[in-house]
C-alpha cells in the first residue's frame, strides 16, 4: 500500500455508440473486454455496478435531448494516480465512439472528453 490518498472514482459508459458521431449500435465485447484489461492492468481491479443507467443530456453540438442506457463502474485510485484514469477515459471516449464521459471522482463530477476520434 502506499501512503497516498485513495478516492472511490465512478464513471459511466453508454452501451451503445453515439448516434451522431457514429452509429448508434452496442459497443462490441472486446471493447468492454480491452476496458477491464486497461482497469486492471493500471488500478488492479474495478466494479460494476449491477443494471443499466438510464438517463438523458443535451447534445453540445445539436442542442438536442439525447437518453441513452450505460454501465456504472466504480474504481478505487490512489490520489496521484487521477490524472492517468482521465488520460483512460480520453482514450475509452475515442474507442466507445462518444463524446465525453461522465466521471465522479469521490463526488467531485467531470466530463472527460474524447483524446482524439480514433477508434483503433
Amino acid at each position: 500500500m502506499t501512503n497516498n490518498r485513495t478516492l472511490e472514482c465512478s464513471f459511466f459508459v453508454p452501451i451503445r455508440r453515439d448516434a451522431n458521431l457514429s452509429d448508434g449500435e452496442l459497443n462490441s465485447t472486446d471493447i468492454w473486454e480491452w476496458l477491464d484489461d486497461e482497469l486492471f492492468d493500471r488500478f488492479t481491479g474495478r466494479t460494476i455496478a449491477p443494471g443499466l443507467y438510464d438517463g438523458f443530456y443535451r447534445d453540445p453540438g445539436t442542442q438536442e435531448r439525447v437518453a441513452d442506457e450505460s454501465r456504472k463502474f466504480i474504481v478505487a485510485v490512489a490520489d496521484d494516480r487521477i490524472s492517468e484514469l482521465r488520460e483512460l477515459l480520453a482514450t475509452a471516449c475515442a474507442k466507445f465512439q462518444q463524446k465525453c464521459v461522465y466521471l465522479s471522482v469521490a463526488g467531485a463530477v467531470e466530463f472527460i472528453e474524447a483524446a482524439n476520434h480514433e477508434t483503433s
